[in-house]
């Protein structure tokens, strides 16, 4: 749609400001063409401020003031992840050296790296670990070399873990009043039954329920707005990756 158009289908709605040299809304303006959903402008907004876009890449004009919480920033060497990607395209075998938490040395791994993990906070590298022999994420930020070994990879169809869905049906928390049920259930978006179903893949379960009011490592949470509904049907999986959750 070019500007005549949109002027045709609303008059008034946009003048021309000679001081800015650029379209400008007008007193009456009543939008024409919706967003699908009021965070295409906050999105935008958000990776405008953080940093991740140029202004002029995104359809903003005005936008208030704004604050914005700025997490520390896990560094992640292009190189590094240009090797892994190569690695994940050619499905090859590759050895990277590793700083894991659990041991206090740097080690070389052989891995098969079939994905990229984003686990709302740092980035993560999925792939079959034969010292372990089972499939594992790896931060990308920790390593710190790779080498491509060979290009006979584990596939990813083997990843048992990462080709299951599962699902979350959250609810609002039962000791709630019906006013603050309520509220939770706008909030998260839930239907007419007070419910949300989210599906993800099971490798993925334990980094939804840590961005989620619901992940307790150390004692369980007994504030929380939202319960997990259905944790019965859960159960098997949760205890498997030993996840503490109200």
């Amino acid at each position: 749609m070019d500007l005549a158009q949109y002027q045709q289908l609303a008059p008034g709605n946009m003048i021309y400001d000679k001081q800015q040299k650029a379209y400008v809304t007008g007193s009456s303006f009543r939008p024409v063409v919706e967003p699908s959903n009021a965070y295409s402008f906050l999105n935008s907004v958000r990776q405008v401020e953080a940093g991740m876009l140029p202004k002029e890449s995104t359809f903003l004009g005005w936008y208030p003031p704004n604050g914005l919480v700025r997490l520390p920033t896990r560094r992640v060497e292009v190189g590094i992840l240009r090797q892994a990607l190569m690695s994940i395209r050619s499905n090859s075998k590759i050895a990277i050296r590793y700083q894991s938490m659990h041991h206090p040395d740097p080690a070389v791994r052989s891995i098969s790296p079939h994905a990229i993990v984003f686990d709302g906070v740092r980035w993560h590298l999925r792939g079959y670990c034969y010292r372990h022999q089972e499939f594992r994420d790896f931060v990308l930020s920790r390593i710190t070399e790779v080498v491509i070994e060979d290009n006979h990879g584990m596939d990813s169809v083997q990843d048992d873990s990462w080709q299951r869905q599962v699902a979350l049906v959250l609810a609002p928390a039962p000791h709630l009043s019906q006013s603050q049920r309520d509220a939770i259930a706008i909030d998260y978006g839930m239907d007419d039954q007070g419910k949300l179903r989210i599906e993800t893949r099971e490798a993925l379960l334990l980094y939804l329920l840590q961005q989620l009011p619901l992940y307790s490592p150390v004692g369980r949470c007994r504030h929380n707005h939202i319960v997990l509904d259905n944790r019965e049907d859960l159960q098997p999986v949760i205890e498997h990756l030993g996840i503490d959750i109200d």
